[in-house]
């Protein structure tokens, strides 16, 4: 048996269960989500001294996760997408009064987050539909935790834009 570096074994133990999390929600299904996860990670592992001297590891790692996701949403046939289930397993959903209007609301939110670039899409999703701290977020993306407030600013403030809500005064709807 292989024993794994250690550093590598943290690595993944810290990271592993934000990277299912974050592929389950493109891929709608856990064992696919664990699929394109587990590739990934040894995608990384036979490469970790590379790996290690990247500029930013974790970086590295969470570009390596996505292609890896959207490799098994094209083996699957599918389009990695935010909307295809995230719209119906919201929590306002569940406890809506009117749950035809709250689908549709939530159907434009995450439209609204797929318009988002990449990095603002990320942080929004980590943050806002997985409930990752600023903190978890800036160590899974590899960058600091000036750079998730900044991008999440930004990415709440395009939300705002695409939504309609900016001009109506409802600048703290989104994602709060």
């Amino acid at each position: 048996m292989t024993t794994l570096p250690l550093d590598f074994e943290a690595f993944h133990r810290m990271h592993r269960p934000a990277y299912i999390d974050w592929a389950k929600t493109y891929l709608n299904n856990r064992a696919d989500a664990e699929e394109a996860v587990d590739w990934a990670f040894e995608q990384l592992l036979i490469a970790w001294t590379e790996v290690l001297a990247k500029e930013s590891p974790a970086a590295y790692a969470w570009q390596v996760m996505k292609h890896r996701t959207i490799d098994v949403a094209r083996a699957r046939g599918r389009r990695e997408t935010l909307v295809d289930s995230a719209a119906f397993e919201t929590a306002a959903l569940r406890e809506a009064v009117d749950p035809i209007g709250q689908l549709e609301e939530s159907l434009s939110l995450f439209h609204a987050i797929e318009a988002l670039p990449e990095r603002q899409r990320d942080v929004i999703v980590l943050r806002y539909s997985h409930g990752r701290s600023v903190r978890e977020a800036a160590d899974h993306l590899g960058i600091t935790p000036a750079a998730v407030r900044s991008t999440a600013r930004y990415a709440r403030r395009r939300l705002q834009e695409i939504l309609g809500l900016a001009k109506e005064g409802h600048a703290d709807d989104i994602a709060h």
